[in-house]
């Protein structure tokens, strides 16, 4: 729904409250909230947590196209960037890398594997590769 954000620590505490068995979950987000940390740890310590970020790479390299209007789907907040401005392409790939580097920080210390998933690219391949891996890891 328009305007109530993710809270990516209110569905795991869900899960971990409600799912007793062991269970294999995967988590489909972009990791954009924050505090999740926490629930994330005890979640994989329970189940068998599988985090699929979906990126998009034009974050990283955003294109040179002038004043974009930019709206949050979650929160609805509009903001206006000057693409042209080569600082400000710069800033929004350096908060971009930045926010990938935390969330994969925060995974690997939480021993959840990710499948990185980037909406430019069809996500059957990186599903087929890591349960593949998976496969070889659990022989």
């Amino acid at each position: 729904p328009e305007g109530t954000g993710t809270d990516i620590a209110a569905a795991l505490e869900y899960l971990n409250r409600v799912i007793r068995r062991k269970a294999v979950v995967f988590l489909v987000s972009d990791f954009l909230s924050a505090g999740y940390e926490k629930a994330l740890r005890v979640a994989s310590k329970r189940h068998d947590l599988v985090a699929i970020p979906v990126t998009d790479p034009r974050e990283l390299d955003f294109p040179n196209v002038g004043l974009v209007e930019l709206e949050d789907a979650e929160t609805g907040e509009v903001h206006l960037l000057d693409t042209s401005d080569p600082a400000n392409r710069q800033a929004f790939a350096r908060e971009a890398a930045r926010r990938g580097l935390l969330r994969e920080k925060t995974l690997r210390s939480s021993k959840v594997d990710p499948v990185d998933i980037q909406t430019n690219k069809p996500y059957i391949d990186p599903l087929v590769r890591f349960f593949k891996m998976r496969a070889k890891r659990f022989r």
